[in-house]
């Protein structure tokens, strides 16, 4: 009984794939099987991590891949991937745009980290995006963020303005996730360097946080 244990132990404390094996060519897939885990309820990483702290907090932090996410309480990047500690380079603001702060800190997770893959990871029924697209004055600083937005989707009522509010919003958030993967690029010349010299890739996904569901775009 000690024995297996002791072996369930031990296949749970590697079971999340650590910051030293993603490669580069396996990130998606990575990725995307444990978004699968997590929507099915079958999440293993956090079950124990006691193991990968202790790695992580003598060796240090070398993550492979960055998100660039929305602020909202229903996309904790780690979670939705089934990620551990030292897995993920995270990044999130309301809206899950670029900034120069973002820039400067995924300049850093590729320069000194090790990083290899950004993701920008938009979702749905995002309440920055909804604010940008109806276009209503808003309070304090938060013009800050639909100001931030609006270039992303500025296309969406003119292409988009027989659908439905629903609708549109679905086409504003993937509009924006794409906007987004460019923009992060174009506004580093650190990233786009290491882009084209093959040591970066950038690719983008919309969370469902009905289904728990991630899908990757094309």
């Amino acid at each position: 009984m000690q024995k297996l244990l002791l072996s369930l132990m031990t296949f749970l404390a590697t079971a999340s794939l650590s910051w030293s094996e993603i490669k580069m060519e396996g990130a998606k897939a990575t990725l995307e099987k444990g978004n699968q885990r997590f929507a099915e309820g079958k999440s293993i990483a956090h079950t124990w991590q006691t193991g990968t702290v202790a790695k992580t907090g003598t060796l240090g932090q070398a993550p492979s891949v960055a998100v660039l996410t929305c602020s909202d309480s229903r996309t904790p990047a780690e979670l939705i991937f089934d990620m551990g500690v030292g897995d993920l380079f995270v990044c999130r603001n309301a809206g899950g745009f670029d900034t120069p702060e973002v820039n400067a800190t995924f300049e850093y997770g590729v320069a000194a980290l090790g990083v290899h893959t950004i993701l920008v990871l938009g979702h749905s029924k995002c309440g920055a995006v909804t604010a940008t697209l109806e276009g209503k004055p808003v309070p304090g600083n938060i013009s800050l963020l639909t100001k931030s937005l609006q270039p992303g989707i500025e296309k969406i009522h003119k292409e988009h303005s027989d659908l439905s509010k629903a609708d549109q919003l679905n086409h504003a958030v993937e509009e924006l996730t794409r906007y987004q993967m460019i923009e992060v690029i174009k506004n580093s010349e650190l990233l786009q360097k290491a882009k084209a010299d093959g040591k970066l890739q950038v690719m983008g996904a919309v969370y469902d946080v009905e289904t728990g569901r991630v899908r990757f775009l094309d």
